[in-house]
């Protein structure tokens, strides 16, 4: 009979040396922060292409109504709904409008005209209000047309859903739900246009 101390007998391995489930634990660990952290840089890359799709709509939005022809095509007839309307279909599926990566019914547009070179109040009132965390009930429901040679302020801001909203809404202005904010806004003086006899103001 082997005793306890005879090298004959049989070893069993103790269970603090008994490794067979590490590299499934580091994997379960490591694998999830490293999803994580991919999912945080995918969703960076979202906003910032939305952001720049967001600047490029804007453009389009600009330029249409720095040369009048935006003015020309919707007349006073036209209800402001109705005309901010028809500028973010411009923006998100005119001719020259860029793909975007937002919905387009999460964009609103301001377009007031300044009585001065600048209206900083204009330019600086915010798009949510810090008391809901919603739309501002005054945002996205005005359009001042901009007459030839007037200077006018153009806004215009998204709501962008987003999957990381603890890690992505650092600095950033953002909505009860989660989604964060993306705005733009251009000033520009109108250049002198023919006032057509349907449109323009």
């Amino acid at each position: 009979m082997s005793g306890p101390d005879d090298p004959r007998a049989p070893r069993r391995p103790g269970f603090v040396r008994d490794e067979g489930g590490a590299y499934a634990i580091e994997f379960a660990f490591f694998g999830s922060l490293m999803v994580a952290v991919m999912l945080i840089l995918i969703q960076y890359a979202v906003v910032h292409l939305a952001r720049q799709n967001l600047n490029a709509s804007l453009q389009v939005a600009t330029r249409a109504l720095l040369t009048g022809s935006f003015q020309s095509e919707n007349g006073p007839t036209l209800t402001q709904a109705k005309v901010l309307e028809n500028m973010r279909a411009m923006m998100c599926g005119g001719s020259g409008a860029p793909a975007v990566f937002f919905k387009c019914e999460n964009l609103k547009i301001d377009v007031q005209v300044s009585t001065t070179s600048f209206d900083t109040n204009a330019w600086n009132a915010s798009a949510v209000d810090p008391s809901t965390g919603n739309w501002s009930k005054s945002y996205g429901l005005t359009y001042q047309c901009p007459g030839s040679q007037s200077t006018a302020i153009v806004r215009a801001a998204v709501k962008l859903p987003i999957v990381a909203p603890l890690f992505l809404k650092l600095g950033m202005d953002g909505f009860k739900d989660g989604a964060v904010l993306l705005q733009a806004a251009s000033v520009f003086r109108v250049e002198p246009f023919q006032k057509s006899l349907t449109g323009g103001c």
